[in-house]
């Protein structure tokens, strides 16, 4: 089973997600657990609720929820929509239960974009943390994001079910089965200060990003029950730290609906997403938790979404006491909030405090707050919280699951798969045996996992303490140490990822001196980017790049190794270096890195972003949301020459490429063949683009952009081996958003492009 499961990520083959789960979890044979299970948060289990209407199985979940809403009061139901400070953290979100009517309490954050956040289990196993989602993204492997989503959900269920905690401490932030995650904003600017927490600048492959991650996450039982619930975050155009309690933009329909919001009507469409975290961010003066616009007009109409549930990410009703909202007291902000789509207030109890008069005063309907209150039923509901433990198949999961060899299988794949190799020339793959003198500040540093890395990464620390909390992540130093068998390797760190001295710099060059090949390892970690801080300059801190160009002056045979999680501009020491090497945040990927540089695999991937030159942040204002704006925002708009594209991505292989059109009428298909004539075996991604001609961009009253991706599939070929890939395009594949937010099919001349993300594309021109 094993190997099956490692062989479909391998090649990237389609894998429905009821067989993923079948194939990781065996829920059906062992026998369902005893009703006295650990508290945690389940509900009906005891003989005086199971008397109870709304706890009667034969009933469906919808007929529950209106039994059990129905016994509620005012005051009952205001108590779910805001968190009670008795209970515990308020940002985690602990909501009040009914003791009358057998309902539990509820803790609803646990933060799923790169792992279950949690502590680690009293026998030392933790949750699995994947690399960074610009990683997982650049592998453009739609089975290896439904692994990634599996792993998450059953993990997070497995948690659920022993009664398990985050990092606060034994019975405490008990984890329950809603995860926030995942993290699918637009990036914008490269300076955004979250950028590591997101998997891609196109639309299109962050909504299928989440769709496949969401099928792995939601995975059903026999009886419907998901492995765990997705929301989505952060509800929308949100991509700037600075000033984020209270910023305010103007963004336009065409931009709203062309960059900001595709990826989650995507991610609820084809994914199943349940809800949506709100954003800080305000568009046009509306605060996005108040925004009736995007939470109601669109999220829960157009997108006929009714069950869509939306929580505020943590203190957001607070912040419309400021700018640009300006609420008058906390009775103005509750209102505000709630009639305009808010479900949950997270973070602060205004809500709480605030609502019960609101009705009273009839500034909020109490249909309103019984419509958000049914709303986060829903998913509770729907995960099988409240119903018997024997029909919920999920419930036999327990610790065994939790960091499994499979699992951890996983998430070396999801790295071996996510570096990008971004020029060689001929340095690479190294040799072993070689004497080889890792240099630079990322070499012997632990901590080169993304922003929101679980609660506990190794066992006895947690993030929130100081200290080597990351010490049981591999080192670049030591996994390349480990491979180079027979060989020498040594290292120097020649100066801190920003610090003000240059004066390791010396030794590290006469350290580098005596080595055959260096490896400059080069970037920026959470210090420099992360919640709540924007970078200023898109060029590496510090004396790093003085570092280089002393290293680059021995003229030794050098490969450049960067970890990141906004793109790095390395305009000033590109040339130098004979192999360059793009790691974003590899987390517990360095011994998968290490592979990859000694030619053990060759699985590559593709840029998620464009990597822009130094000047690019001059050129544009970090406060402006237009993408079309000149010289342009991400590959679809950017008119300049970037240092490198998105999609861009080399091989130890060479590929060919050729496709034709096999139908004129939509669904238009068109197959590809791709050969791999060596020297070894490797995988490839085709991606596929369309754009339209010279006459629909001159005759359209909005931005074109310059091309977009359509679809992708990854491919994984043996020496010689050729293969055939399908695509089959819609015809909503080819629209184009018009200023006022709609899709519009332009008659006249577009294009389908097929490409590699290198070398020569294949071009068909169709006629619509």
């Amino acid at each position: 089973t094993e190997h099956t499961m490692l062989a479909a990520v391998a090649v990237g083959v389609a894998v429905t997600s009821s067989t993923v789960s079948e194939q990781l979890q065996h829920p059906s044979p062992p026998p369902p657990p005893s009703p006295l299970v650990p508290f945690s948060y389940h509900g009906c289990l005891t003989e005086p609720s199971k008397s109870l209407k709304w706890c009667d199985p034969t009933l469906s979940h919808t007929e529950r929820i209106d039994e059990l809403i129905g016994e509620m009061t005012l005051s009952e139901k205001i108590g779910l929509l805001s968190p009670n400070k008795k209970l515990g953290d308020m940002c985690n979100d602990h909501t009040q239960g009914v003791p009358r009517l057998g309902l539990p309490p509820y803790m609803w954050l646990v933060e799923t974009n790169t792992g279950a956040s949690s502590a680690c289990l009293e026998s030392g196993k933790c949750a699995v943390n994947f690399n960074g989602p610009l990683g997982v993204g650049a592998t453009f492997n739609r089975t290896l994001w439904t692994l990634k989503g599996t792993v998450i959900g059953t993990e997070m269920r497995a948690f659920n079910n022993i009664g398990w905690h985050r990092a606060a401490g034994p019975g405490l932030d008990l984890i329950g089965l809603t995860g926030y995650g995942p993290n699918i904003n637009n990036p914008r600017d490269p300076r955004f200060g979250r950028l590591s927490e997101l998997p891609s600048e196109d639309p299109y492959h962050a909504g299928h990003y989440a769709t496949a991650m969401l099928k792995g996450m939601q995975a059903e039982d026999r009886n419907g029950h998901p492995l765990m619930i997705s929301f989505l975050k952060h509800f929308t155009a949100y991509s700037m730290e600075t000033n984020r309690s209270h910023s305010n933009y103007n963004v336009s329909l065409f931009d709203l609906f062309d960059t900001y919001l595709p990826q989650y009507e995507i991610a609820f469409k084809e994914g199943g997403a349940r809800g949506v975290m709100c954003s800080y961010d305000a568009m046009n003066g509306r605060p996005s938790c108040a925004n009736d616009y995007i939470l109601k007009t669109v999220l829960r109409d157009m997108w006929n979404q009714p069950d869509a549930f939306v929580s505020t990410d943590c203190g957001a009703v607070k912040n419309l006491l400021g700018p640009p909202v300006n609420g008058h007291n906390g009775l103005v902000v509750s209102t505000y909030a709630l009639n305009n789509g808010t479900d949950l207030e997270m973070g602060t109890d205004i809500m709480y405090l605030n609502l019960e008069v609101a009705v009273a005063a009839g500034l909020v309907e109490e249909s309103t707050v019984t419509a958000a209150a049914r709303r986060t039923f829903v998913p509770l509901f729907s995960a099988g919280l409240y119903d018997p433990l024997d029909q919920v198949e999920w419930s036999t999961l327990g610790e065994e699951v939790i960091g499994s060899d499979l699992h951890l299988q996983i998430r070396d794949e999801a790295a071996l798969q996510s570096f990008v190799l971004l020029k060689n020339n001929d340095l690479l793959p190294l040799k072993i045996g070689t004497s080889i003198a890792i240099i630079g500040p990322i070499g012997t540093a632990h901590d080169l996992f993304s922003d929101y890395v679980g609660d506990q990464v190794c066992p006895g620390k947690t993030t929130k303490n100081s200290g080597k909390i990351f010490n049981c992540s591999t080192t670049i130093f030591d996994a390349i140490r480990t491979l180079n068998v027979g060989g020498t390797t040594t290292n120097a760190t020649g100066c801190k990822i920003a610090g003000i001295s240059p004066f390791g710099i010396p030794s590290a060059v006469s350290v580098a001196s005596n080595a055959d090949v260096v490896i400059l390892a080069l970037g920026i970690d959470r210090s420099i980017e992360h919640e709540g801080l924007d970078r200023t300059a898109i060029t590496l801190p510090g004396h790093q790049e003085d570092l280089a160009r002393a290293i680059y002056a021995l003229k030794k045979p050098t490969i450049l190794i960067l970890t990141n999680g906004g793109p790095l501009a390395i305009d000033d020491i590109q040339d130098g270096a004979g192999a360059i090497v793009e790691a974003f945040n590899p987390g517990f990927g360095t011994p998968m890195l290490a592979r990859a540089l000694f030619g053990l695999e060759n699985r590559w991937g593709k840029l998620p972003y464009t990597v822009y030159g130094k000047d690019y942040v001059n050129e544009v204002d970090f406060f402006n949301y237009e993408m079309a704006k000149a010289p342009g925002r991400t590959y679809r708009y950017f008119t300049g020459k970037p240092l490198f594209t998105y999609g861009f991505g080399l091989s130890y292989s060479n590929f060919t490429l050729s496709c034709t059109k096999t139908t004129n009428a939509f669904p238009m298909n068109f197959s590809c063949e791709v050969h791999n004539v060596g020297p070894v075996a490797g995988d490839e991604v085709v991606q596929v683009y369309h754009s339209v001609g010279a006459e629909i961009r001159a005759a359209a009253n909005h931005p074109v952009p310059l091309r977009s991706l359509v679809q992708f599939e990854r491919l994984s070929l043996a020496l010689g081996e050729s293969a055939s890939v399908d695509f089959s395009l819609p015809m909503t594949a080819f629209a184009l958003v018009t200023a006022n937010g709609n899709r519009t099919i332009y008659h006249g001349n577009h294009s389908v492009v097929f490409s590699r993300g290198h070398g020569q594309e294949v071009v068909i021109p169709i006629t619509v």
